[in-house]
């Protein structure tokens, strides 16, 4: 019965000091947050964001253990390297549409507010008169 007892405590342990990885997207951002235990967040430790094998971001996360990148592919692999030798990685795959903003979208919708409001002045002063 000890020896049951004692085995149940040191596998509780080990558990204490897993890092766990959870990741989320809205297809514009990608959100990690990383974690030792629910009230340990994982601080400044080194996340990887892997296409393919090939490194497409990296960067640290903040004092809560959460970072953000800007969401590029669906199907990626998301590498956590914390200190003392923690790591930890898991597959993503995304359920949502990736979307890119086009600079020139942006410039046109600019444009377009830009003279619509002149448009409104144009009027505004032709009534005035």
């Amino acid at each position: 019965m000890k020896i049951l007892f004692f085995f149940l405590m040191l596998t509780s342990v080990l558990f204490g000091h897993k890092l766990y990885i959870l990741a989320d997207d809205d297809g514009k951002s990608l959100h990690v947050k990383s974690y030792f235990t629910k009230s340990s967040a994982c601080r400044d430790c080194e996340v990887k964001i892997y296409k393919n094998q090939k490194l497409i971001d990296s960067g640290k996360t903040d004092d809560d253990g959460k970072i953000t990148f800007k969401h590029k592919a669906k199907n990626i692999e998301i590498e956590v390297t914390a200190s003392m030798g923690h790591k930890n990685s898991i597959l993503y795959s995304s359920e949502n549409e990736i979307i890119t903003e086009d600079k020139n979208i942006t410039a046109k919708k600019m444009f377009m507010a830009l003279g619509i409001i002149a448009l409104i002045f144009f009027v505004l002063r032709v009534f005035k008169k």
